[in-house]
């Protein structure tokens, strides 16, 4: 099957090849080099050469079909638990819970959301390696929500150029600790990895450019539950920005939000600060909904997980609008 990709103004200057091989994922570089040397690829139109840079709008024409998946050395399936939102012939939708680490890595071989993955269905993408078979973005391991995977390489193929192109749309959700927020605004920083701690990242001159809008739902005694919506995709990049904005997310001891943050709140707004701190074993973020064109029929397709218990819990604390906002919005659609 042929298909097209239009170069994105992030990938400007990239070579022909490590175009490709972000594309067509799960494929070894060899491979896409071959076809690139078999002249099954073109560039505006024309042949292209393997070392061909690219520029912004450029069109690259490719044959899926004719480069072969390395399915070789796949994670094994196991029998978890799996919160299906939504599952078509081209793609799943997962409610991701908190603490399941998306795909395997260092010290996590098994019990991840990619061996779930595998027992649920034999048909997934090649993915961006052998180990993420079907993945096409991630959440942090104790971030809860949405998540999309793709049963086919067309699917992950145009998914990714959606990705890649800043045309998804995500929303999540949030407890924050700290001074009220103002109503609404744009944090933009650059985010990079720390140099202090490469377990972190932080708001650098030489990361890479980064936006999150917000907008405060509600604050009382130094809790905010806050709307985000991530105009970039950076690593961590929600839980940065908000802790460079004064508002860490509430229990990510990694970026400020902890027990600490609470000591430093008010006397007399500890008490509910702690309470709400309380709910959580894990930093309160929640993905709510994502929205992307269907790879297969081009049609707006939004997805929507419902809040988790710690939510629940945490909203009913503030009562009123947000724990009917809260409740309200975790109603399975099914």
């Amino acid at each position: 099957m042929a298909i097209t990709f239009t170069v994105q103004p992030g990938e400007s200057g990239m070579r022909l090849d490590r175009f490709l091989a972000g594309r067509f994922a799960g494929r070894s570089r060899a491979a896409l080099q071959a076809l690139v040397v078999g002249g099954t690829v073109r560039v505006n139109g024309a042949v292209a050469r393997k070392s061909r840079t690219l520029a912004a709008g450029d069109t690259v024409d490719a044959d899926l079909d004719a480069v072969p998946a390395e399915r070789a050395g796949l994670p094994q399936a196991e029998a978890l638990p799996l919160d299906v939102l939504y599952e078509d012939r081209d793609l799943i939708a997962i409610n991701k819970p908190a603490g399941l680490v998306v795909h395997p890595g260092s010290g996590n071989r098994t019990g991840t959301l990619v061996n779930a993955l595998l027992h649920h269905t034999a048909e997934l993408a090649a993915g961006f390696g052998s180990d993420r078979p079907g993945i096409v973005h991630r959440l942090d391991k104790d971030t809860s929500g949405v998540l999309l995977a793709a049963r086919t390489d067309q699917a992950h193929a145009e998914l990714a150029r959606q990705f890649a192109g800043r045309e998804v749309a995500k929303v999540y959700y949030g407890f924050c600790v700290g001074p009220e927020p103002p109503e609404r605004g744009l944090i933009e920083a650059p985010i990079g990895r720390s140099r202090r701690d490469p377990a972190r990242f932080s708001v650098r001159g030489a990361g890479k450019a980064s936006a999150t809008e917000y907008e405060r739902i509600a604050w009382h005694s130094g809790i905010a539950f806050v709307r985000f919506r991530p105009r970039t995709g950076r690593t961590h990049q929600i839980r940065v920005h908000a802790s460079h904005a004064g508002f860490p997310i509430l229990a990510d001891t990694l970026y400020g939000g902890g027990r600490d943050a609470v000591m430093t709140l008010e006397p007399l707004e500890r008490p509910f600060a702690h309470a709400v701190l309380k709910c959580f074993a894990r930093h309160a973020l929640h993905a709510f909904s994502i929205t992307v064109h269907h790879p297969r029929t081009g049609a707006p397709l939004t997805l929507t997980a419902p809040f988790p218990q710690d939510f629940r819990q945490a909203g009913a604390l503030f009562g009123g609008a947000v724990a009917s906002q809260i409740e309200q919005a975790g109603e399975r659609k099914d």
